[in-house]
């Protein structure tokens, strides 16, 4: 894509100068060994980059999975992928639909029910973009209401009810992560849209907030780029001659992830910070100090 830098990425993606479409060596969840136990929450996991996040860390041998979505058909069929990579692990199925607070208060009922108060990470994952219209005036006030709740309220509630047990578990990992999108920074071009990529935006400064209310308590706040992904909602609203730049894969954010949780709070640096899957991981630690020092990958106002 050309143009991508017209459009308002900037350099972005540049960020590391090795890139991946698929997890590595570096970020191979099944080289990895979580400490026990250890129970993840997967908002959005009946399909795409949602079942790749639980698929990631079944490999990496969590005690615990939590799959929620509003199709129960799909959580199944990841349930059953994760129980063949990881027959122990134990696996709670929880029919949530994200812009419902009774469903998602549900959710962190039936989470601390089955394991014990324990939750370790949670990933919210599910996400809509809605037809792409590039004008305000053109857009579908129903498309632009069903983006902000999905994106922005979904994560919202996810945060306001499953914090709390992040939080009070003893020697957690106390991670909250949303997947989120370097189109947020889109102002023009063929993506650009005042659903998708205003209410991640929003998400994106609603992630910024819960790293700044709650990361002197431990908690750390990721966003996460899943990188350039082909999936059903992708499918629905995306002409199909940009299909072949969509050539990630579904796994990459899941490997991303579980690397940003699988040590504790040593990633906690990146809290409240954009971050981008396809990155080179090696890079990113070498430009700790770089990140850290000159409070790089946030959004700020320029002046």
């Amino acid at each position: 894509m050309a143009d991508m830098e017209s459009w308002g990425f900037g350099k972005f993606g540049e960020f590391t100068s090795k890139t991946h479409s698929e997890p590595y060596e570096a970020t191979d969840p099944s080289l990895v060994k979580l400490p026990q136990p250890f129970v993840v929450c997967v908002v959005g996991a009946s399909r795409g980059i949602g079942a790749g996040i639980a698929t990631s860390y079944a490999k990496a041998g969590p005690t615990g999975l939590v799959l929620a979505a509003r199709t129960v058909p799909g959580l199944e069929e990841t349930a059953a992928l994760c129980r063949k990579i990881n027959p122990k692990v134990e696996i709670e199925i929880v029919p949530c639909d994200i812009i419902n607070p009774e469903d998602v208060a549900n959710l962190a009922d039936k989470t601390k029910a089955k394991f014990g108060g324990r939750l370790d990470v949670v990933v919210v994952n599910s996400g809509v973009s809605g037809p792409i219209e590039p004008k305000v005036t053109t857009t579908d006030p129903k498309d632009f209401q069903n983006a902000i709740n999905v994106n922005y309220v979904g994560t919202f509630l996810s945060a306001k009810y499953l914090i709390p047990l992040l939080l009070s578990t003893e020697g957690g990992a106390k991670a909250f992560m949303a997947v989120s999108t370097l189109a947020v920074m889109i102002i023009r071009g063929p993506f650009a849209n005042s659903t998708y990529t205003v209410s991640k935006a929003a998400q994106l400064k609603l992630m910024e907030k819960i790293h700044e209310e709650y990361s002197g308590e431990g908690l750390a706040a990721f966003s996460v780029h899943p990188g350039a992904v082909w999936t059903e909602m992708n499918a629905s609203h995306t002409p199909e001659a940009f299909k072949p730049f969509f050539a990630d894969s579904p796994d990459l954010c899941g490997s991303w992830c579980v690397w940003l949780t699988k040590d504790g709070s040593q990633k906690h640096w990146l809290s409240g910070r954009l971050v981008s899957a396809s990155w080179d991981v090696d890079e990113v630690d070498a430009k700790k100090d770089e990140i850290v020092e000159k409070d790089l990958l946030k959004f700020k106002l320029v002046y």
